[in-house]
């Protein structure tokens, strides 16, 4: 791992714009070019805003599915959008600025719930619930298959483009070698893990490459208790080469909850949002080498995603409406319960972040 940055006073991230919708959304990010944000979550549409000089302004959604919109990918280089389901189906997107048209779907990718999707500028990897991870080329079609006893819920692409990274419910992380259909290294995460009350807790929710691919960072929570879920926001780093544990960051208190999805900064920092009690949640950039953050927030609440388009100096934050608890809310004027909803937060991030 590269050697710690000395700590600097970093200048607050700037809100440049809220993205206010009445839906609420699971995944966020921003196309290769920075020129298109797109969103998704439990309406099944994939939701577009462009980018302009001052602002974003809304484009058309793609057509809604019965399921829920999950996980979001773009192809590193082209306007190409990959996305993945609660059913388990995988869809391709292109002309993401304008016309957007669906290239093709996989309706049955996965049995039920796929929980990630990840691309590079050859392929696509899924993950899910049926306890597979599957690569396809950029057109759809199947190129290999790894199946374990126990759910998929983080998959990545190592940058050497040769290596699938992926953890399973109970932490386990596999290094799959899927053209020689091994797995060649495995390390262990299994402190994110919990069963309490009856419960299964899988607190793993990322997986992010740093220097290059020689760090592996593994983000989500290590559970408390099961139920009403509590868990402290955690962060573990791992070299690559030996699958060697390192550093371990945690942050926060119990009711703090966990790191629901995480990106990594070529300053040198993780950028990361978390979800807790209902309220609860924020951002954090952490430094390897650091044992605190070096900049939180908690202004926003119950984070849910985050995108970074770092060229632009661009973060944006998929948070949720105030006051979104469920439990004794009274209904509207209309009669009707609210629903809850995910304002969309923009902001403009210091060079030196």
């Amino acid at each position: 791992m590269a050697e710690p940055k000395a700590s600097t006073e970093l200048k607050e991230p700037k809100e440049l714009q809220v993205l206010a919708n009445t839906q609420q959304m699971l995944c966020a990010r921003f196309s290769p070019a920075g020129d298109v944000l797109a969103a998704g979550g439990m309406d099944g549409q994939v939701h577009r805003w462009k980018s302009g000089e001052k602002d974003f302004t809304p484009l058309p959604p793609l057509p809604a599915r019965k399921s829920w919109l999950t996980d979001l990918a773009f192809h590193p280089d082209k306007p190409i959008l990959f996305s993945g389901d609660s059913w388990g189906a995988l869809r391709c997107h292109e002309g993401m600025d304008g016309e957007a048209r669906q290239v093709w779907e996989l309706e049955k990718a996965h049995e039920g719930w796929l929980r990630q999707v990840a691309a590079d500028a050859q392929r696509v990897v899924s993950g899910g619930r049926d306890g597979a991870v599957r690569v396809w080329t950029h057109a759809g079609k199947p190129l290999a298959e790894w199946k374990g006893e126990e759910e998929i819920f983080c998959v990545t692409l190592h940058p050497d483009g040769k290596h699938v990274v992926f953890s399973d419910l109970k932490g386990r992380v596999r290094v799959w070698d899927f053209a020689a259909k091994k797995i060649v290294r495995e390390m262990d995460a299994s402190f994110f893990y919990r069963y309490d009350r009856i419960q299964d807790i899988c607190g793993l929710r990322r997986l992010v490459w740093a220097d290059g691919g020689k760090t592996l960072v593994a983000a989500g929570c290590v559970p408390t208790n099961g139920a009403t879920m509590q868990a402290v926001p955690t962060v573990q780093f791992f070299d690559f080469a030996s699958g060697k544990p390192g550093q371990k960051i945690q942050h926060g208190k119990e009711t703090d909850g966990m790191i629901h999805d995480a990106m990594w900064h070529p300053g040198g920092h993780l950028i990361a949002v978390t979800s807790g009690q209902p309220g609860t949640g924020g951002v954090l950039f952490l430094r390897p080498g650091e044992d605190k953050p070096f900049y939180t927030s908690g202004k926003l609440a119950n984070c849910q995603a985050v995108a970074l388009h770092a060229p632009s100096h661009r973060m944006a934050v998929v948070a949720t409406n105030r006051g979104s608890n469920g439990n004794g809310r009274p209904p509207g004027k209309d009669g009707e319960y609210p629903n809850n909803n995910s304002p969309v937060h923009v902001f403009a991030l210091p060079a030196a972040s």
